[in-house]
């Protein structure tokens, strides 16, 4: 267990007795979002972080990717860490196989060109933007739109983590940035008690089918009402590839930091879950799992 210091809550540890899903998943499968953590003496989280980091290094993840079959994975730039990336940049630079790991950094002001520029040498693909009054982020909407007029430069996508409905405060911020990808994470955020008519879910559907933009298929164990089964989820899921299947990935979310359900599932039943979404389409789970996390993140192919 460990401890949020600023909110004195405990949250659960992720399940180290990984297995594998049935059934299988596809060759060079790819987790689009796990986080990595390291020493907080050598890297410490910034002031006022929203929470502590865990125990989950670099390797404890490659051992998951293994377990689960996954060959490929995209390690996101934790939120405590903010826009030091030296932890980032000290795993990127170490790995012996870079065409199997892809990341996405932060961008704000205070990241300079040629810090953008050595992350993109790297293997950095995308710019997270954790966005809304639940991150403790206050950056302006010119500040958000100066990030992601640089991060399009180098050609990358923009992930937005906003929770829920603040993403609608910001629909005109997103919309003012032409001939950029954008990915929205965790399926929105979205309440699953709202039902498929809420007003977020029905924006985000039209920014899906109309707009070009790509979702994440995860956390829906986490917006879930319930413990086991996640069954509201699959509704939900299931609407977002039929509006855009060539459009979603899926992560793990890896290693589900401020968890407070009473049971933390193993990952393998996430990669369950996304089957659900799909009904056990084969085609439709290698799209989601390879064709299309390749396509965002420049795999080789």
């Amino acid at each position: 267990m460990l401890t949020n210091t600023s909110e004195k809550t405990t949250f659960l540890e992720w399940e180290r007795s990984t297995r594998a899903p049935s059934p299988s998943v596809p060759p060079l499968s790819c987790d689009c979002q796990f986080h990595i953590y390291a020493d907080p003496k050598v890297y410490p989280p910034k002031q006022g972080a929203l929470y502590e980091p865990p125990k989950g290094t670099f390797q404890d993840m490659r051992g998951v990717l293994r377990k689960l079959g996954f060959a490929r994975g995209v390690i996101v730039h934790a939120m405590p860490y903010d826009t030091d990336h030296r932890l980032l940049i000290d795993t990127l630079t170490s790995l012996d196989d870079r065409e199997s790991i892809r990341a996405i950094a932060i961008v704000k002001d205070n990241v300079s060109d040629a810090e953008l520029s050595r992350l993109n040498e790297l293997g950095v693909r995308g710019a997270r933007f954790n966005i809304g009054r639940y991150y403790n982020e206050t950056q302006s909407p010119a500040s958000v739109l100066r990030s992601l007029a640089r991060a399009r430069e180098l050609g990358w996508h923009a992930r937005l983590h906003v929770a829920g409905p603040h993403i609608l405060e910001y629909a005109e911020t997103f919309s003012a940035i032409k001939d950029m990808t954008f990915v929205v994470d965790h399926m929105g955020h979205v309440d699953f008690s709202a039902g498929l008519t809420s007003p977020t879910f029905l924006w985000l559907v039209d920014r899906l089918k109309n707009h070009g933009w790509w979702l994440m298929l995860s956390n829906g164990s986490r917006l879930s009402s319930m413990t086991d089964g996640w069954d509201d989820a699959v509704p939900f899921g299931a609407a977002y590839v039929e509006a855009a299947p060539d459009r979603m990935i899926w992560g793990s979310d890896w290693p589900h930091v401020r968890w407070r359900k009473s049971r933390m599932p193993n990952d393998a039943e996430l990669v369950e879950l996304l089957y659900r979404y799909v009904d056990n389409d084969r085609s439709l789970i290698e799209r989601i799992l390879v064709r299309n996390p390749a396509r965002l993140h420049g795999f080789l192919t």
